[in-house]
């Protein structure tokens, strides 16, 4: 059988067969090759797959399927068509195979159709190793269906619980060892690391006792001691005002913002107040919606945001739990670039050698000078942004000596634009409230022309007098609530003006600490960097003494572990020589006693001859008590019989003698009803017999 080469069946291939065609033949190339590679070595070429036939194929894919889990290891031969689709078919869907399990599938996996079992193993051998790590997680993380009506029995429902518990924190061991995998370091960088750090302490050492023996000589080293002593403390006094300067500067950030918040909800709210009843609850309503509009609008913004910053942790999530990459990737990786880039200068080169035509010179040049043009723009573009960026930290700056200053921000860009729009809609409202106030005033004078016409008429209409004094209460009542809205308008004036006074006393008591931080902030910065530099030192010192007393705790267990077993060993292997010398010993005794050197014991020469003795002795008993059954077995009916006999007899005796009791007290009371039935009872008891055979 002649061999085909692959290389000229793709050729062949490109160039005049489908490209359905092609896709199978290359899936075919791909399970073929990772058929051959580790760990299943069928060592197959694509014509001998080709001519699997379906039992085969299945014996194939059967094999995949025990590299995944070891359970799918049976017979085909003896398993039955439906079993086997039941188990293939479930274990696929376990994996996330997508396909529809409808009865063509089953009919095509049962019978080992090409069609379907060849995009299975494709599927299967392209993702081995998410696969094999899926199926072992899914023996333990699968749920378990229980139908309801069990869950309700206790001891199951508290199994169940327990079942569940497990699981979890099956679930939390396993991402826990994940991340241990991951985040476990080169040993190669490790030891380097070590070693670095073993050279910077023999040097740290090397300059403690030179200063120590300069110390030792110079009187004022206390002095100066005392002097570094005081000097760090001051450092940390000055680190903790610095973190108590910056939270009473962000309680001074949010009390400004509060405060202009409540400031311009005042200046609308007195807006308001000068308007009309009705237009002032219009107005309110209207300003409530407007901030519940702000509300959700901000509220799907958060979501918004929150949602996007979920899927990049999820990403990243999946990304940390991928496959590792190891140095020798990189390098790897690196050395393809390399080669890349190699051939991509070789290809200008040889683009810049065939391109040796004149007449592409003058586009040449001019693709130069655009490209000038735009590295021109480029650089206005990053000037300007550099401008704005310092036009806006000025602006920034300015501000805060406006308020400074005065006390209150005056509005932005966004306040006023707003502040505009809430202008554009109180005229929209003024006109229309004046067209109203028109038709009002209109209506007004048609009413009083009435009233005129009807008091004309009748000097005292029909409820006049109840309008009036609903007129008068309704009067009444408004004017209390505008002094109540008067009222607690002066006090809410009041807060912010004792609010405005704290500010003011606070900003003079933080100012001359802003100015001492000022002075030692580039000290703390200096010192800031040193300890940054000394806690990544520390850090990757304790991480690589972590590691190794890990090491040392495992190599620790590993020989306890050892010492246990060898322990085990020794007093088992002891215990069966102490078993072996006594069998031995008994052995020696007897062959002298076969010897007739010794005697065994008074009655007998050698063990054998007690053994025997012993088991002639057991079957004169097993004779004897042989002999015995049978005549227990002979006479078991007889005696059975006998017995039911005699317990009749016993059980009519004790009647008779009761009766013979009760009659004899009947005989002590007078007359001659007791004689009558004494004598009826003894000829009674003389006809009543009991026959026994």
């Amino acid at each position: 059988r002649r061999e085909w080469n692959w290389d000229h069946c793709v050729d062949l291939s490109v160039k005049g067969v489908h490209p359905v065609r092609l896709a199978m033949a290359m899936k075919l190339k791909e399970i073929v090759d990772r058929l051959n590679a580790e760990p299943f070595c069928c060592d197959l070429s694509l014509v001998t797959f080709d001519e699997k036939e379906p039992y085969e194929l299945m014996e194939t894919l059967n094999r995949v399927l025990v590299y995944l889990d070891p359970k799918h290891e049976v017979d085909l031969r003896e398993e039955k068509p439906e079993a086997m689709y039941q188990r293939m078919a479930e274990f696929l869907h376990i994996l996330g195979y997508q396909v529809s399990y409808d009865t063509e599938f089953q009919h095509g996996l049962i019978r080992g159709d090409r069609q379907t079992v060849h995009p299975i193993l494709y599927w299967i051998l392209c993702n081995l190793v998410q696969l094999k790590k899926r199926a072992y997680l899914a023996r333990f993380c699968m749920n378990l269906e229980v139908p309801e009506e069990f869950l309700r029995e206790e001891q199951l429902y508290a199994t169940f619980q327990s079942y569940k518990e497990l699981q979890s924190q099956f679930k939390a061991t396993h991402t826990h060892v994940e991340q241990e995998r991951q985040s476990r370091m080169v040993p190669t960088e490790l030891q380097k690391e070590v070693v670095q750090l073993d050279a910077e302490r023999e040097q740290l050492s090397q300059k403690i006792q030179q200063l120590r023996s300069r110390s030792e000589k110079d009187e004022s080293f206390m002095m100066l001691l005392e002097v570094t002593s005081n000097l760090r403390k001051e450092q940390e006094e000055e680190v903790r005002l610095t973190e108590k300067l910056a939270e009473q500067r962000y309680q001074l950030e949010s009390t400004e913002q509060l405060y202009v918040e409540r400031s311009g909800k005042l200046r609308e709210m007195r807006d308001i107040a000068e308007q009309d009843g009705e237009g002032s609850a219009e107005a309110m309503l209207k300003v409530l919606r407007s901030e519940v509009t702000k509300s959700r609008a901000a509220l799907n913004r958060v979501r918004k945001e929150g949602e996007e910053k979920l899927e990049r942790l999820k990403e990243i999530d999946a990304t940390l739990s991928g496959i590792t990459v190891t140095q020798a990737d990189l390098n790897t990786m690196e050395q393809e670039i390399g080669a890349m880039q190699e051939e991509v200068r070789a290809m200008e080169d040889t683009i810049s050698a065939s391109n040796q035509d004149s007449r592409l010179s003058v586009y040449k040049q001019q693709a130069s000078l655009v490209a000038k043009k735009k590295e021109a723009v480029i650089m206005d573009k990053k000037r300007v942004e550099e401008e704005h960026d310092a036009l806006a930290k000025d602006l920034t700056a300015k501000e805060r000596e406006y308020e400074q200053k005065k006390g209150h921000k005056f509005m932005n860009k966004d306040d006023f634009k707003t502040y505009a729009a809430s202008l554009r809609d109180k005229s929209a409202k003024f006109k229309k409230f004046k067209a109203e106030l028109g038709e009002l005033r209109h209506e007004v004078a048609v009413l009083l022309r009435t009233e005129q016409i009807l008091q004309s008429k009748d000097p005292t209409p029909h409820g006049l007098k109840d309008a009036e004094a609903a007129l008068e209460k309704a009067s009444v009542e408004k004017s209390q609530v505008d002094k109540a809205k008067g009222k607690t308008l002066d006090e809410i004036s009041g807060i912010v003006s004792k609010i405005n006074s704290q500010l003011k006393d606070k900003k003079n008591k933080l100012a001359p600490q802003i100015k001492a931080l000022r002075s030692v902030r580039q000290t703390f910065q200096q010192v800031e960097a040193k300890y940054l530099e000394k806690k990544t030192v520390y850090d990757h010192a304790r991480s690589s003494m972590e590691v190794e007393l890990e090491k040392a705790a495992t190599d620790v267990t590993t020989l306890e572990d050892a010492v246990m077993e060898a322990e085990k060993s020794y007093f088992q292997l002891n215990m069966e020589l102490c078993s072996a010398e006594g069998r031995l010993q008994r052995a020696h005794r007897e062959e002298r006693c076969l010897r007739k050197e010794e005697r065994h014991s008074k009655d007998h020469q050698t063990l054998a001859e007690e053994y025997a003795a012993q088991i002639t002795q057991l079957d004169i008993q097993c004779r004897e008590l042989r002999k015995e059954q049978k005549i227990v077995k002979e006479t078991h009916e007889h005696n059975l019989k006998q017995k039911r006999g005699l317990m009749a007899l016993e059980k009519l005796m004790s009647a008779k003698l009761k009766m013979v009791k009760q009659e004899f007290q009947n005989m002590t009371d007078p007359g001659a009803a007791g004689f009558a039935s004494f004598a009826g009872g003894i000829s009674t008891a003389g006809v009543d017999r009991l026959v026994i055979e």
